[in-house]
């Protein structure tokens, strides 16, 4: 219960967890990032990026709470240079929904699959191994985020329509897409199954050219 009143400080609802997720990946060296979306985020949330990757080692405790990457030392905090460094993000999005990470380093021979439920690797099916699971896979990681606030319905039937949902996550992709640019990061954003993207901007491009996209030329 504790850890699930914890999540809901961090995570309010989907474009919340997206953001947190977008910061690692921004944070993990990506330059392209797709998200796609299924009923507004609460049924799917995906985000996929071509980061450096998790190490297999790390992917028993990465979504633990406090475990961070991006402190060594205590003096790492007078010279942070991250979007985030507390290590909540993924452990509070695992005990409010289905969470589930694929990841390949570039040193790897092959992707890693873990699935995650209040914070611990969980097995893929009965009487298998709690353990992430060798498959295949690129170089990046892929995080899908399945029922958000399934086991805190008060929460969940606290928040609007799908597609007012969908519109939420749509403005976080757009400002980062934006804001981002001058990095040469390129963002997607799509519901599942549709053929074309709500929002797509090129590593390449410049604010300003993201503008165009985001608000039409």
């Amino acid at each position: 219960v504790v850890n699930r009143i914890a999540a809901g400080e961090v995570v309010h609802r989907p474009a919340s967890a997206l953001k947190e997720m977008l910061e690692n990946s921004l944070d993990a060296g990506s330059t392209t990032i797709a998200v796609t979306v299924k009923d507004g985020g609460l049924k799917v949330l995906q985000i996929q990026d071509n980061g450096h990757g998790i190490q297999r080692a790390d992917l028993g405790i990465v979504c633990q709470r406090f475990t961070t990457s991006k402190l060594r030392k205590f003096e790492d905090l007078e010279s942070i240079a991250t979007y985030g460094f507390r290590g909540e993000a993924l452990a509070s999005i695992s005990h409010v929904a289905h969470l589930t990470i694929v990841t390949m380093t570039r040193d790897s021979p092959c992707a890693y699959r873990a699935r995650y439920r209040d914070g611990e690797v969980i097995a893929e099916r009965p009487g298998a191994p709690a353990e992430p699971r060798p498959c295949a896979g690129v170089p990046g990681t892929q995080i899908t985020v399945e029922d958000l606030f399934y086991n805190v319905p008060t929460r969940r039937n606290a928040l609007r329509s799908a597609s007012d949902e969908y519109n939420r996550v749509l403005e976080v992709v757009s400002r980062y897409a934006i804001h981002f640019a001058a990095r040469g990061v390129g963002f997607t954003c799509r519901k599942q199954g549709a053929a074309h993207a709500d929002v797509h901007t090129l590593p390449s491009a410049s604010a300003l050219d993201n503008i165009r996209v985001v608000f039409g030329a």
